[in-house]
């Protein structure tokens, strides 16, 4: 079949980004807790002055990053899936790319780094009191509407992906149970409070099991296709 080695190409790049994003899950943690976030908008302010590169760690360039991968993982799956994929899970990834692409609108990280310059560079208080204003705004922003919708919709993507997998045979059911138990996981997001924190830590766990299940599915099946070569 004249198909067979885009497949095995694509479960191969697959499989790298899998590793890729299990690879970024700890070092998100790691920069977090060397660089919490500012407790003021002043704070903000100082570090992208300061630090320009922990600005942009603080403000979340690295999920920017992730999400970006995810595309392409997404992609991948649905290439490898093109002869087995169900209305469900094409359903999923539509969902997906909509809530990243949600992601992407909510995040402000060069308007805040460009509002931090123009604090440091104004000439009057009214004007630092005009840039902290718009800074807040900014901030409230990112963490608002959008990103609060983006996390409840790759949620429950997430949950229609994985589920649809028990109609594919490619897939064991471990990777389905802990796939939709990450799913169920991340439809809190991690902006409602303490609860909201906690939960989306505990969901990365899952995730991790997942992914690694995932890459051993993929794996088996390119050998499966090389085999019958």
């Amino acid at each position: 079949m004249k198909d067979k080695p885009t497949i095995i190409n694509y479960c191969n790049f697959l499989t790298f980004i899998i590793y890729f994003l299990i690879a970024l899950i700890p070092i998100q943690m790691v920069l977090f807790a060397l660089f919490p976030h500012p407790g003021t908008i002043v704070g903000w302010f100082t570090l992208f002055r300061d630090s320009p590169i922990v600005g942009f760690i603080g403000f979340d360039v690295v999920y920017i990053f992730s999400n970006i991968l995810m595309v392409f993982f997404y992609i991948s799956l649905l290439i490898i899936l093109k002869d087995k994929i169900t209305n469900q899970t094409i359903f999923a990834l539509i969902l997906s790319f909509i809530s990243i692409t949600i992601y992407f609108s909510s995040n402000r990280t060069i308007e805040m780094f460009n509002i931090a310059n123009r604090y440091f560079e104004a000439t009057t208080e009214t004007q630092q009191i005009s840039f902290i204003a718009a800074g807040e705004l900014l901030l409230s922003v990112y963490k608002g509407t959008a990103y609060f919708i983006y996390y409840v919709l790759n949620g429950l993507s997430l949950i229609l992906l994985f589920n649809s997998f028990k109609d594919i045979d490619i897939f064991s059911k471990r990777t389905t149970v802990t796939g939709l138990i990450s799913g169920f996981l991340m439809l809190i997001p991690a902006t409602v409070g303490i609860v909201g924190m906690i939960v989306s830590l505990a969901s990365l766990i899952p995730w991790i099991i997942t992914c690694i299940f995932l890459a051993s599915d993929i794996r088996k099946f390119k050998n499966l296709t090389v085999a019958s070569s």
